[in-house]
């Protein structure tokens, strides 16, 4: 049972989008731009949730990993872990400012 939840647990952090935002911010703009979002940064600040809403607001892609219900259960538990590291990301934003995403060409 133990290994069932950590197997849980590894695979929902795995597409977290607090985790990507936080140690690969230059990744996680690149994953957005390849999709053709429409936004133009990620603020540090939220940046899990803002990531899952700049997934969504792209056009849409086919596959199990691009359905709503998924980037949706991913903004509420990126919210919930942006929360938790909120002092650091506000530092961040501070420092380093937002995260650009540069759209590619189709």
């Amino acid at each position: 049972m133990k290994q069932w939840i950590a197997a849980c647990l590894i695979t929902t952090l795995s597409g977290c989008g607090t985790i990507i935002t936080l140690y690969n911010g230059p990744g996680a703009a690149d994953n957005l731009a390849g999709w053709h979002s429409y936004c133009s940064q990620i603020p540090r600040v939220y940046s899990g949730f803002a990531y899952g809403y700049c997934t969504m607001d792209a056009p849409e892609r086919y596959g199990v990993h691009d359905s709503a219900p998924i980037a949706a259960a991913d903004m509420l538990l990126s919210g919930i872990a942006d929360t938790l590291v909120l002092p650091y990301t506000v530092y961040q934003q501070n420092e380093l400012g937002v995260i650009p995403v540069k759209r590619k060409q189709r």
